[in-house]
């Protein structure tokens, strides 16, 4: 059944936090840069980026319950870049990571950034060409080869009015 009501924020409870920290570690760690992988680390969840105050750490809800996760890093030269973008595995596949991302474009919009950068794992690569990313490198990219690079340009908000 389609979830109702939902919502990217940040966390705003312990239970939050705790959900925020879970579907990363288990979603794109456990998942991408398990023990014995080339580019394997241990997930941290006090790791300093978590409290920059130009990173964003978000959850995204369905109906209350955090189904998913994203950090949106905001640079000062007017990029976003979107770090850890998950969907909880029972909720993949029913067009909420494309509800999410719209979310998270609006979020980076709002802020000044005039294009989101990412490092796409295999697995997405296909869903992010889709929204309109492109394969191209930017500044701090990852240096793992298992992941891809990519790029989107972001409408103004009066171009996007006025379309």
């Amino acid at each position: 059944m389609r979830p109702r009501i939902l919502e990217l924020r940040s966390p705003r409870s312990s239970a939050d936090w705790a959900r925020y920290h879970e579907i990363r570690k288990r979603c794109i760690f456990e998942k991408y840069n398990a023990k014995g992988s080339d580019y394997y680390f241990e997930y941290d969840p006090d790791y300093p980026d978590e409290r920059n105050p130009a990173n964003h750490p978000l959850v995204f809800l369905a109906d209350g319950m955090v189904i998913g996760t994203i950090r949106i890093d905001i640079k000062s030269d007017g990029r976003a870049v979107f770090r850890l973008v998950a969907i909880d595995t029972p909720w993949q596949c029913q067009g909420l990571g494309s509800i999410m991302l719209e979310e998270a474009e609006d979020f980076a919009r709002a802020r000044g950034a005039q294009r989101i950068c990412l490092n796409a794992v295999p697995d997405a690569y296909r869903f992010y060409l889709r929204h309109g990313f492109n394969p191209t490198q930017w500044e701090g990219c990852t240096g793992n080869t298992t992941e891809i690079p990519v790029v989107k340009e972001l409408a103004s908000e009066s171009l996007q009015l006025a379309a």
